[in-house]
């Protein structure tokens, strides 16, 4: 997108997004202003909050909407949070009317998934017995990570294969 947008050679591009700006900007250390004065430097010419903003968000894939609808049916019975190591504004993707309460975000928190931290602030503020809690992704790494700090988790691979998960642990859809 860089470079289609912004006219940028590709390894300017990836140099740029293999930068430790972004992780700053995931934990809360940088903001959307400095990206975009990085990104205007490295570009050579002015890219504004909102155009880097989009950049940033065309990494994304589109909703998984089945999730979604497994999330709506979910919040009839229990909460459904959301812990994201990512700033904020990534829930502008989220389809509309899509909400995850409460949602915990490494911006925020100034803390990764990385590390045993964000996961016992996350805890802590929730006010929940780790074991209460059944966290979700798709990293290896981060399941692994949540099963450390005492958390029930999934493995994310499949709509299907989550259903099943929530149905063997009495949550059936």
């Amino acid at each position: 997108a860089m470079v289609a947008t912004l006219g940028m050679d590709a390894e300017e591009a990836r140099r740029f997004m293999a930068s430790d700006l972004h992780l700053r900007l995931d934990v809360g250390e940088a903001n959307e202003e400095e990206v975009a004065a990085a990104l205007s430097e490295v570009a050579g010419r002015a890219v504004s909050p909102a155009e880097t903003r989009a950049l940033l968000l065309s990494v994304f894939e589109p909703p998984n909407l089945v999730l979604w609808e497994v999330v709506a049916k979910l919040r009839q019975r229990i909460a459904v949070g959301g812990f994201s190591d990512n700033p904020a504004f990534v829930a502008d993707l989220f389809p509309p009317g899509g909400a995850l309460e409460p949602m915990f975000w490494s911006g925020e928190l100034h803390l990764s998934k990385s590390g045993p931290a964000a996961f016992a602030a996350v805890a802590a503020r929730l006010g929940l017995d780790p074991a209460a809690i059944v966290f979700i992704d798709d990293s290896e790494a981060n399941v692994t990570r949540a099963e450390a700090a005492g958390w029930d988790a999934i493995r994310f691979r499949t709509n299907e294969r989550l259903i099943e998960a929530f149905s063997e642990r009495g949550l059936p859809l």
